[in-house]
């Protein structure tokens, strides 16, 4: 008796080793992404004489497996839950958690002043060699640069974490400083935001992003710097857009690490003009329909800051057809995929790429062969220092 209940056991255990394997290899061709996560998930790897023989094969199953096991969100999301409502962790998936708003968490330690000034002048030396190559060929080049939303936040930071507020003011400003030496025309939003009242209020609770009365104020700020430059180019007023909140639920970029488990009301807002400038477009290449607004098929469908000309491209071109107007070349990160939505009606043509996904050709060669009129970049602080992505800015 005892040994055919063992001989049982063993055989129940090797049907539940053999039913997971298997029912991931059966259904995990329906989920491609892992929409909390941001990202896409592992394909299944090819099984060749050469992958088993130098590992990747084992490496690569591994990958797939874990991404793809049945469940998953489900467990990952649970874990979330019990981080959050049963041990009550401060911090949970790299997100604080105990303020008003949520919050990237941050390492105690810090980047001394000297680090930064060393890190920032190979990267000020390439974009004051852009900004004297566009100028070269007549155009105007201006760096727009913006504080992220912890910035704004950084009272909320419990007293046991570092906010980081002393680094991140002196990383700024010697990135600053660096652009000046180099002649870099720099247009700072953290000031410009100071001066125009609350700047809390442009950035979001629950998103590393500034909401759209942030990108409003920005977009404002750049044609008025372009216009101190000389620039004659048509502005929406607050007058010529019908501001709008949306209705479905907002899943931030940091909440969405959370599983959308903290309690959240903030609505996202959009811009829609009174006298629509029409448009025809163009991503990576392709013809496009997109609109500037990319909303979800129903009220009960949540929407994350993607909404905007429905997330990031490596190219999109945006033609209103009126010649008069100088053109446009904007690059840089994810800030610019709210402010494409009001740019683009005060140039003939805009041009935006993103470098992290952009790989036609360098930077140099894409103006050299558009020559747009005026070049910006837009970054936030917590790229100025990164290598490669929009700072591959020069290569020659």
């Amino acid at each position: 008796m005892k040994q055919f209940a063992d001989r049982a056991f063993l055989a129940l255990l090797l049907a539940v080793l053999l039913a997971v394997p298997l029912g991931v290899a059966l259904w995990s061709h329906k989920e491609t992404t892992a929409y909390y996560e941001n990202r896409s998930l592992a394909e299944a790897p090819e099984l060749t004489a050469e992958s088993v023989w130098d590992g990747s094969f084992g490496t690569e199953a591994e990958s797939w497996y874990s991404d793809h096991a049945p469940g998953r969100t489900t467990l990952l999301e649970l874990d979330t839950w019990v981080q959050m409502k049963l041990m009550g962790r401060p911090v949970v998936n790299g997100i604080v958690t105990v303020g008003d708003v949520l919050l990237p968490e941050l390492e105690f330690d810090e980047y001394s002043e000297e680090a930064y000034r060393y890190g920032a002048v190979p990267i000020a030396e390439d974009f004051g060699a852009l900004s004297a190559y566009v100028e070269s060929l007549g155009g105007t080049f201006c760096y727009v640069g913006f504080p992220e939303q912890r910035v704004y936040f950084e009272d909320q930071f419990p007293d046991y974490l570092n906010n980081h507020s002393r680094e991140a003011a002196t990383a700024d400003a010697v990135f600053a400083e660096a652009l000046a030496e180099q002649g870099v025309d720099f247009l700072n939003m953290r000031e410009a935001y100071d001066q125009q009242g609350n700047p809390a209020e442009y950035y979001s609770a629950v998103d590393h992003h500034y909401r759209y009365w942030g990108t409003y104020a920005a977009y404002r700020a750049i044609l008025d710097h372009l216009s101190e430059q000389g620039w004659d180019l048509p502005v929406l007023t607050e007058e010529d857009l019908e501001f709008q909140s949306l209705p479905y639920p907002y899943i931030g970029s940091r909440n969405r690490k959370l599983y959308n488990l903290w309690p959240n009301e903030e609505q996202a807002v959009i811009a829609v003009q009174k006298d629509p400038v029409a448009f025809t477009r163009w991503d990576n290449g392709a013809p496009s329909d997109k609109p500037l607004f990319v909303l979800p098929a129903s009220e009960e469908l949540p929407t994350t800051y993607n909404l905007y000309m429905g997330g990031d491209f490596g190219e999109t071109i945006l033609d209103t057809d009126r010649p008069e107007l100088p053109n446009v070349l904007v690059f840089g990160d994810s800030f610019t995929n709210a402010l494409e939505t009001l740019l683009y009606a005060s140039f003939n043509e805009m041009h935006s790429l993103d470098l992290r996904y952009y790989t036609e050709q360098s930077l140099k060669d894409y103006i050299a062969a558009y020559q747009p009129d005026i070049v910006l970049c837009v970054q936030n602080d917590t790229f100025y220092y990164t290598e490669g992505g929009n700072n591959t800015v020069w290569v020659d």
